[in-house]
């Protein structure tokens, strides 16, 4: 992914995920994708709040579709997908990597030199916090956090808009494994894009970590995988499909609340006063 400065989702950009998505899927050579950020430092910040922010009322309810569209197509895709992690992964920016069905999460910098103790540590987070921007997750999302987490830690993340850095993310099952950045491996038999960002980050080592869980799952029939796979996912899929008009009357009634608003503005306010401080 690569819309700078944070990645975040804006209608244009969900449906650059939606058709890359459709892209790598009409080549049946391809069993794989690896989602991941050319911003070491986020993964993505999650829905681009000028979306929300006093909207179109036109556009409004075409972005939430394009948002739900990724739900139903990366969630559901044929492919074996894998989110690398290495940056900040709040709010709709965990959603996509909760869609992946394999996540490596970057321990971040965890030096123990007085010299690296020192130095602004980069951890990363994960989570649903969408409380803390006064708005709340969508029933689909929020269920996705409870099916892979557990009911109660969901529970209690989502109402509290937890963000949890890797090591606690492992241990809630929110990631699958996490690659300490001083973790260096073999380079050879990685795929490298010509031409990309992927190119130069591929001795990387979270990247190597997420080719070897793709090429372990490409390993696997495709069509038994697929079927497994469906098996724990179609329902929920068709879930909101079914709710899908339901969903988006619901998300643009609230999120045009004169309350909401007030607290989106405020974070709005929030987050340039905390660049200007940087």
């Amino acid at each position: 992914m690569t819309r700078p400065p944070a990645n975040s989702l804006s209608l244009e950009m969900n449906e650059a995920i939606c058709n890359s998505i459709k892209t790598v899927e009409a080549n049946p050579n391809i069993q794989s994708l690896i989602l991941a950020s050319s911003n070491p430092k986020i993964f993505s910040a999650g829905l681009d709040v000028s979306e929300l922010v006093s909207p179109d009322n036109d556009r409004l309810p075409k972005f939430w579709n394009s948002l739900q569209q990724i739900f139903i197509d990366l969630y559901g895709s044929r492919l074996a997908t894998v989110a690398a992690i290495e940056g900040h992964a709040p709010a709709a920016g965990c959603f996509l990597a909760m869609a992946c069905d394999h996540r490596v999460m970057s321990a971040g910098d965890v030096g123990e030199s007085k010299e690296e103790k020192k130095k602004k540590k980069h951890v990363p987070t994960i989570g649903l916090n969408e409380t803390q921007l006064g708005i709340a997750a969508p029933f689909w999302m929020g269920q996705l956090l409870v099916r892979t987490i557990g009911f109660r830690q969901a529970e209690l993340a989502l109402a509290l808009g937890t963000l949890f850095p890797p090591n606690e993310a492992l241990a809630v099952g929110l990631v699958d494994d996490i690659v300490p950045p001083q973790q260096c491996g073999d380079s050879d038999g990685v795929a490298k894009f010509s031409g990309t960002v992927i190119e130069d980050r591929a001795s990387n080592p979270l990247m190597q970590r997420a080719y070897e869980q793709a090429r372990m799952y490409a390993k696997i029939s495709p069509q038994a995988r697929v079927a497994s796979k469906l098996v724990t996912r179609e329902e929920h899929i068709q879930d909101l499909i079914v709710r899908r008009e339901e969903d988006t009357d619901h998300f643009c009634g609230f999120v045009t609340q004169d309350a909401v608003q007030r607290n989106l503005i405020a974070y709005v306010e929030a987050m340039k006063k905390k660049s200007k401080r940087k």
